[in-house]
C-alpha cells in the first residue's frame, strides 16, 4: 500500500465496480503479468496505461507487481524494464501516443533508477504530494517521448 496512491484496501464490491467501470472506460488499458509456464502460470501483477489522453497523445504508466518479487531487486528490474519496453511499444506504436509519464514517490530510489536507466527523464518534483504514513512525501514525474 506505501507505494499505491489509493489509501485505503479494496473491498470485493470495490473490485466488481472497478471491473464494470474498466471495461466501459477508453482512457486505460491494463494488462494481467503472469509468470511460469503453462499450466502453471501465475498471475503475478499487473500493468497498463491510464489516463490516456488522445487529443494531446500521452498516457501515465501503471505497474505493480507481487510485494514478494518486488522484494527482490534483480526480479523486480528484470519485470518493471520487461513492462516499459511492452509498454512503450504498445502505447507509441498501437495507441498513437507521443508521451508515456509516471508519478513516482520519491523514496521509491531503485524505481526511479530504473525508469532513468530504461530511458525516462525527469520533468519535475511534486513537493509534499501525498500524505502517507503520518507524513508528506514528494514524488517525481518521469516521461519518455515517441522520438526518443
Amino acid at each position: 500500500m506505501k507505494v499505491l496512491r489509493q489509501y485505503t484496501s479494496l473491498t470485493d464490491l470495490h473490485q466488481k465496480k472497478w471491473y464494470a467501470h474498466l471495461k466501459e472506460d477508453e482512457t486505460q488499458t491494463l494488462f494481467a503479468l503472469m509468470a511460469g509456464e503453462p499450466p502453471k502460470l501465475k498471475f503475478i501483477g499487473y500493468c497498463g496505461i491510464t489516463n490516456i489522453d488522445f487529443k494531446n497523445r500521452r498516457g501515465e504508466i501503471s505497474f505493480l507487481v507481487d510485494p514478494t518479487r518486488a522484494a527482490k531487486k534483480e526480479i523486480y528490474k528484470k519485470d518493471f524494464l520487461a513492462v516499459l519496453y511492452m509498454l512503450c511499444k504498445y502505447g507509441f506504436e498501437e495507441l498513437n501516443l507521443n508521451k508515456l509519464f509516471t508519478e513516482t514517490f520519491d523514496f521509491r530510489k531503485d524505481h526511479i533508477k530504473i525508469l532513468e536507466e530504461f530511458g525516462f527523464h525527469k520533468e519535475g518534483e511534486l513537493r509534499e504530494q501525498y500524505f502517507s504514513q503520518g507524513k508528506y512525501f514528494n514524488s517525481f514525474i518521469h516521461s519518455i517521448l515517441l522520438s526518443e
